[in-house]
């Protein structure tokens, strides 16, 4: 099990889905499939000239 999600999550980091602060949830479908659910961090915009 451990190296199926380990397989499913490098590959998800490897083609871009998966960036520095998303956060993965790795969930079965109907046809007990692995699925992975990525939700992005929320980008905060400061005035300019703040860093």
């Amino acid at each position: 099990m451990q190296r199926l999600l380990e397989d499913i999550l490098a590959e998800e980091i490897l083609t871009g889905h998966v960036r520095e602060g998303s956060e993965v949830l790795i969930d079965v479908d109907e046809e007990r499939k692995p699925k992975v659910l990525v939700t992005e961090p929320e980008r905060v915009l400061l005035p300019q000239g703040a860093e």
